[in-house]
């Protein structure tokens, strides 16, 4: 006899999961003969869907609806919701449901032969509608807070860097917004904000759709300030897209688990802003256990690395104002003390003379150099455009950045001289500026006494206030890694001329720190650092793909998401290469829920971290 006991176990070498259960709604009552296929789930631009089966043979007390009437029954734009079930009583039994996706039907398939009818149904999320709404016109603000909208205008935000949004909310079908400004002078800069907000409460009846508050739209787009954004013709899903872009938001719409209210919201985040998930294989010759390993199937396709992108930002040519003195643009041998000579209301002939005492240039290509003009050297635009990066060509006058009391540009601020140089008066007489190189032209039927004698003396002088448009566009420069080594360096030129601007009154314009009080503020304008977010946020947003890898799970897998950055646990194989290459990050890039395999399908992509 003994006191010893022996214990035995079995040892459990399968492992069994029960199929994942779903409900389907159509149009909010339970619908059994519909099969679920797939469940998809991205981004722009092709958001989510759902695939399903019309199948009535597991329930044979349904009567079978023929295909050419199916269509009847499940019609087009009939919303689709899909619950996951589960057991949220747990150890009693009690049946609920959180949902999966929302949608409506947006298409049927219909095939027929020998192996019988088959029906699929295709259901989309929001985005489906918002693609079929077109952007145009503008909703514009009156003194009295009423609206009214503008068919014929163009959807244009901050065109060319000019304000046109009322700084006043205005209330339209249960929203307050921001609207256009009748009158642009007494606007202000429109933010991304709210131009995401205009767009959704303009084009998209209320309460179909759970948006965001202005409040949380400014603090995802950090309150930037629209650059020239004209989304005119686009649809909805575009335009959003092209405002989203620009400050590196992404968005996808989601199903609400709150049964009261809209059945959808739009979700705007930022890349690499969401939540960690887990990805392990557990290493050869382990016991194999579910929860340390979720990945069954793993194909990967690796680029070129490591590899440094430099992104080179372009705005518009850099614009300055400033002062020039002007040279005779006339052979002297045409010169002569016949004063009808030089007029054409008592000159035939006046054409073979025309420019002599009118044209006065500035001589920027060196037209004027040479026999028979000897007008001196060409002139230099190193002290106007702070460098001597500029070509010796023919430019022309634009209208100064000073201007007046009224915000209104001088125009061209021509000034005559009648004592070479030593007092200088405004030319008030007429003149044309000339389109083909820099300089005027005394268009006055007979000049004027004053100038014809300081003419006929020697010491007629002619300066122009005016701007310029260099040869060095507004530029900066952003790299995801090291410049200088023994990586390659790919650059990717961004040119957006009329987003980014740069205009400077000069040290050489006689109004360049002026105290004159009838002068208004100059339209001078640095769009330096906006240009530098710019490009740092496309940096960001656009890096280049390391590694592109396909997962399959061993179990339908309900909670990943778009978005949703990639880890893995110590114990598990680096796969990912997470653990061996800490420069770099992992996200999911798209969902497939496959519920006749049981199987969920991850599309993950390896970029550079964005640490710029």
């Amino acid at each position: 006899m003994s006191n010893r006991i022996d214990f035995f176990q079995s040892t459990q070498t399968q492992l069994t999961l029960p199929a994942a259960a779903v409900s389907i709604l159509l149009d909010g009552a339970l619908y059994p003969c519909l099969e679920l296929i797939e469940i998809v789930r991205s981004d722009w631009p092709e958001f989510s869907w759902a695939r399903l089966a019309y199948n009535p043979a597991a329930y044979p007390n349904v009567s079978l609806i023929d295909a050419e009437e199916i269509e009847t029954k499940l019609a087009i734009g009939k919303p689709i919701c899909i619950h996951q079930v589960y057991n949220g009583a747990a150890p009693s039994a009690a049946a609920f449901s959180f949902p999966l996706f929302a949608g409506q039907i947006e298409g049927i398939e219909t095939k027929l032969g020998p192996e019988g009818d088959k029906t699929e149904i295709i259901a989309k999320d929001f985005s489906a509608n918002l693609k079929r709404v077109t952007v145009y016109g503008q909703r514009a603000g009156n003194s009295d807070g009423s609206s009214l909208f503008l068919v014929g205008a163009d959807t244009a935000f901050n065109e060319d860097g000019k304000a046109n949004a009322s700084t006043e909310l205005i209330e339209n079908n249960g929203n307050s917004l921001t609207v256009f400004c009748a009158e642009p002078s007494q606007g202000k800069l429109w933010s991304y904000a709210e131009v995401i907000n205009y767009l959704l409460c303009e084009y998209l009846p209320n309460g179909q759709l759970q948006t965001p508050s202005i409040e949380q739209l400014q603090t995802l787009t950090e309150n930037q300030t629209v650059r020239d954004l004209n989304v005119t013709g686009l649809n909805l899903i575009e335009a959003m897209q092209r405002c989203c872009e620009r400050v590196g938001l992404k968005f996808k719409f989601v199903p609400r688990p709150i049964p009261t209210g809209s059945n959808q919201a739009i979700v705007f985040y930022k890349s690499g802003t969401g939540r960690t998930v887990e990805l392990n294989c557990q290493r050869c010759g382990e016991q194999f256990s579910i929860s340390k390993t979720n990945i069954s199937r793993l194909h990967s396709r690796k680029n070129f690395w490591p590899v440094t992108y430099k992104y080179i930002g372009q705005g518009d040519f850099k614009v300055y104002e400033a002062t020039f003195d002007l040279v005779k643009a006339w052979a002297p041998a045409g010169e002569d003390t016949n004063y009808d000579k030089f007029s054409p209301s008592t000159n035939a002939g006046f054409y073979q003379v025309k420019d002599v005492y009118r044209k006065w240039c500035l001589n920027e290509a060196g037209d004027y150099s040479g026999t028979p003009y000897n007008q001196g050297d060409a002139f230099d635009f190193s002290k106007i455009f702070r460098g001597g990066n500029f070509v010796r060509r023919r430019r022309r006058f634009w209208p100064t950045l000073t201007t007046d009391k009224q915000g209104k540009s001088l125009g061209y601020f021509l000034q005559v001289s009648f004592d070479n140089g030593l007092h200088w008066w405004q030319y008030l007489y007429a003149f044309n500026n000339l389109l083909d190189e820099c300089g005027v032209w005394l268009s006055s039927d007979q000049l004027d006494v004053d100038t014809w004698v300081a003419a006929l003396k020697g010491v007629l002088k002619f300066r122009i206030t005016a701007s310029v448009i260099s040869d060095e566009r507004l530029t900066c420069m952003v790299a995801d890694g090291p410049v200088n080594s023994t990586s390659p360096v790919v650059e990717h030129i961004i040119t957006l001329p009329r987003q980014f601007k740069y205009r400077k009154v000069s040290s050489q314009s006689i109004f360049a720190k002026t105290d004159d009080d009838g002068l208004g503020l100059p339209d001078e304008v640095d769009d330096s650092t906006a240009l530098y977010e710019f490009a740092r946020k496309r940096a960001l947003v656009e890096s280049e793909i390391i590694e592109t890898v396909e997962i399959q799970t061993p179990h339908l897998a309900f909670d990943y998401q778009v978005g949703d950055k990639v880890t893995s646990s110590p114990e598990s194989r680096d796969l990912l290469g997470i653990k061996s290459d800490n420069r770099s990050v992992s996200r999911i890039k798209r969902v497939q829920m496959d519920f006749r395999n049981q199987c969920t399908n991850l599309k993950i992509v390896r970029k550079r971290s964005g640490q710029l």
